[in-house]
């Protein structure tokens, strides 16, 4: 890709009529209270069917017992439903009340964070912090997807973040430098932000009919996509499910930093270890608590693109897309080569080389290791950016 430098259109985010941003403080205010009481019920329906298991004293192991909510206490039920009735109300009190790009940045954090531990949760809940899906700029502010593929004719760079992160985790030093460079040789740049809560394959289909709504394949221009770990399946996910969409035909490039194609070991652990707590029906109502992670966290037990057709959540690998060009970055802790297997904190080098899914020889893929380096650290890392300007000027 060619460098051509342009001038800077004007911005493309979206103007609104900005209410009292008092009002957004007490919607996250009532918000979070809702969230409390909310997970109150929760816990105290957890509560009551361990005090039902321990009140039937069964043996340890003992196979034929369920907990019953029903038949413990009264008080359990009363106090649950007091509080869940509550968070309702709530809920239905701050519908009324719009949402603002404008909190400040920890509260955004905030929200990113929740969605990515129990977003599933938030979204049948119909909770106020539930995100939904948009494109937004550096700062936030929603944009407008075809205003800014109209404005940049050379085409828009994606970026999608990864679990529990949002847009401002891209926002160091070395991005930035690499999105002025970006800018400059013409190219749109936004943001995805989206409840990473949700399985990878319900954002994959969600993203996949967000572009084909809004993305007009009969402009000129190009389509660069870059995810940050789960933000990579995502791409993956979106671009098997879409099939023959115009917007597919528009990608030229699609960058996997960090992604977990095999799959998380710790994921695997933590079911392991939440498995455990089934073999005695005085532990079995804790399965709940382990649970409360979200079934976007558990499809990461696999790096599942789509959804699984079995009990084991496995899947055959998917071919990556033909036509575009692919990048895939690893890094490492360790600063020796023999220690590969360390991987980045979270997702091993093996994994996210996709080495076991994607063979030597199958389209135009490049991948690049980097030791020292952590999964979080990458993006903020200026070699990270360096791979990536090469790889994009190839």
């Amino acid at each position: 890709m060619a460098t051509h430098p342009a001038s800077e259109p004007s911005a493309t985010y979206v103007p609104t009529t900005r209410p009292d941003s008092s009002l957004f403080l007490l919607k996250w205010l009532f918000g979070v209270i809702s969230f409390v009481l909310k997970s109150g019920s929760e816990l105290t329906r957890l509560t009551g069917e361990m005090h039902h298991t321990i009140a039937q004293t069964p043996l340890p192991f003992a196979k034929d017992v369920e907990a019953d909510l029903q038949k413990a206490p009264r008080a359990y039920r009363l106090l649950g439903a007091v509080m869940g009735q509550g968070a309702d109300r709530i809920h239905n009190w701050l519908e009324h009340i719009p949402d603002g790009d404008h909190l400040p940045v920890p509260l955004r954090r905030f929200r990113a964070g929740i969605n990515g531990v129990m977003g599933d949760k938030l979204r049948e809940w119909r909770h106020p912090l539930a995100q939904d899906m948009k494109w937004v700029d550096a700062e936030g502010h929603t944009l407008d997807l075809p205003a800014l593929q109209a404005s940049h004719p050379r085409g828009v760079v994606l970026f999608l973040h990864g679990l529990c992160l949002s847009e401002w985790d891209w926002q160091g030093d070395s991005n930035q430098r690499f999105v002025a460079e970006l800018k400059e040789q013409g190219y749109g740049v936004a943001w995805l932000r989206y409840n990473s809560g949700l399985p990878i394959w319900e954002n994959g289909a969600a993203l996949a009919r967000l572009l084909e709504e809004q993305w007009s394949p009969a402009a000129a221009g190009s389509l660069v996509l870059i995810g940050h770990s789960m933000g990579g399946l995502l791409i993956r996910s979106a671009l098997h499910q879409a099939g023959d969409a115009g917007w597919t035909r528009a990608v030229t490039h699609a960058a996997y930093l960090a992604s977990p194609h095999a799959g998380a070991p710790l994921e695997r652990i933590g079911n392991f270890a939440n498995s455990l707590l089934g073999v005695s029906p005085y532990s079995k109502p804790l399965m709940a608590l382990g649970n409360i992670r979200s079934l976007g966290i558990r499809s990461l037990r696999h790096g599942n693109v789509t959804r699984p057709l079995d009990a084991s959540e496995n899947q055959v690998p998917l071919p990556l897309q033909e036509g575009v060009r692919h990048f895939l970055l690893a890094a490492s802790l360790a600063d020796d080569p023999s220690k590969r297997w360390i991987g980045d904190g979270l997702v091993p080098v093996q994994s996210a080389l996709g080495e076991s899914h994607f063979p030597a020889g199958q389209g135009q893929v490049e991948r690049v290791y980097i030791d020292n380096m952590g999964h979080l650290r990458l993006l903020q890392d200026e070699r990270t950016y360096a791979a990536l300007r090469t790889w994009l000027h190839a």
